[in-house]
């Protein structure tokens, strides 16, 4: 049930922002719910490279995504070196925040509208949709929140000139995850 409820916010998410009326500005929508101190802050997933910093009024201020495990920060272009000296970009969307105070539910989704991935005579270019959403404890150390990645990537190697990868929101795996509240230190 909670697969199906995030499948249909996604796709509601998508069309609303298809139709133009995202908040270009970036500023929280009105009437968005301030995060209380438990809930903002930094909060880093165990055994997954996945960080996200939740500002209190409710936006995320940068995340570290999996794919490169590059910080990004909402609507803003990431450029990253290479071990071999190339560069890869990361051009981050909306990242949208829901916070429901009554049954301390969290919502979290990340966009990325254009990655592109160069190294050596391998390149990857597409986009995704990262959803995490779950309950933060009682105490706010953690947040157990499930993963759910809509990537959308086309890999250009030697091998496989043109393989692609992409996830229907009708068939995404939900994972686990479970964040703990770090200092930006850790």
């Amino acid at each position: 049930m909670k697969a199906k409820f995030v499948v249909i916010f996604v796709l509601a998410w998508v069309f609303w922002l298809a139709a133009g009326c995202q908040n270009r500005l970036g500023r929280p929508s009105a009437g968005r719910v301030m995060l209380p101190p438990e809930v903002a802050g930094v909060w880093k997933a165990f055994d997954s490279p996945w960080k996200i910093v939740l500002a209190p009024d409710g936006t995320v201020s940068s995340a570290v995504i999996p794919l490169g495990e590059v910080e990004i920060k909402p609507n803003k272009t990431t450029k990253v070196k290479m071990k071999d000296g190339s560069y890869s970009t990361y051009k981050a969307g909306d990242c949208i925040v829901e916070y429901m105070p009554d049954t301390r539910e969290l919502f979290v989704s990340v966009e990325m509208k254009d990655i592109h991935i160069r190294y050596l005579d391998n390149v990857i270019d597409g986009n995704s949709i990262d959803v995490l959403t779950g309950q933060i404890s009682k105490d706010g150390n953690t947040w157990q929140a499930d993963w759910m990645s809509f990537p959308n990537y086309t890999a250009h190697t030697p091998e496989y000139p043109n393989f692609k990868l992409a996830v229907d929101p009708n068939e995404g795996v939900e994972t686990p995850l479970i964040f703990e509240k770090v200092t930006k230190d850790e």
